[in-house]
């Protein structure tokens, strides 16, 4: 029988602190959440000054839409996608925090949102994606923790029409090619974005890809150097 409720042996990063421990540490972990909900609640709200914010210059972050990109062009590809029609918006459930001297990773627990106008009869639906944003924090000479990368696990989706009277249409064929994990979200993506070609590869809620993000989180908070 498959193992499916156990993570790859030698990812947990041993020598992170993640609850409990010193107050000063509890207040390290709560600047981090806090600085990992600035994602979703700044960016929502076109806050792009806070938004850039929690990141170091030259940060990159991954989505869907863009694969890895500079947190500059990412901001500059959201402005033009709102711009253009683009409703995606943010759900923040929880946190979880692993703590290693001036080096942190926050694993956030979110819900992406996603409005779209789906062919051939212009219906309105909703996709949901339930994720985990991985967040890869660092803590500058003055004291501050910024963000050098972030990825996401993807791990179930669905697609909700905003008018249960009209129902999307959908290509089963089309929509049987993307990852299980953000199914719905990558089909209306190539079908309502024009020029998207979706990231076939994001990490889900198990695989390589996931299995391989949890090596590169332990690597950062061992003190290794690594390009995410």
């Amino acid at each position: 029988m498959p193992d499916l409720h156990s993570l790859p042996a030698g990812t947990r990063p041993t020598n992170a602190i993640r609850n409990n421990g010193p107050n000063e540490l509890a207040l390290e972990r709560f600047k981090l959440r806090e600085l990992a909900e600035g994602w979703p609640v700044y960016r929502d709200a076109r806050e792009w000054e806070n938004f850039r914010s929690i990141f170091y210059p030259g940060a990159f972050v991954y989505t869907t839409w863009t694969g890895r990109i500079s947190i500059e062009d990412f901001i500059t590809l959201s402005q033009n996608g709102m711009d253009a029609g683009a409703f995606i918006m943010h759900r923040v459930h929880g946190s979880s925090v692993d703590l290693a001297g001036t080096r942190a990773v926050v694993k956030m627990k979110a819900t992406i949102t996603q409005r779209f106008e789906l062919p051939p009869d212009s219906v309105l639906a909703d996709v949901e994606v339930d994720c985990r944003f991985c967040m890869f924090f660092e803590k500058n000479s003055e004291g501050e923790w910024r963000a050098r990368f972030v990825r996401h696990f993807y791990e179930k989706d669905k697609l909700i029409p905003v008018d249960p009277r009209r129902i999307p249409v959908i290509d089963d064929e089309k929509l049987s090619i993307f990852p299980a994990g953000y199914r719905f979200l990558a089909y209306c993506q190539e079908e309502c974005m024009p020029g998207i070609k979706v990231k076939r590869d994001m990490p889900e809620i198990r695989g390589e890809e996931h299995d391989r993000l949890l090596r590169q989180v332990k690597a950062w908070l061992d003190g290794e150097e690594i390009e995410v």
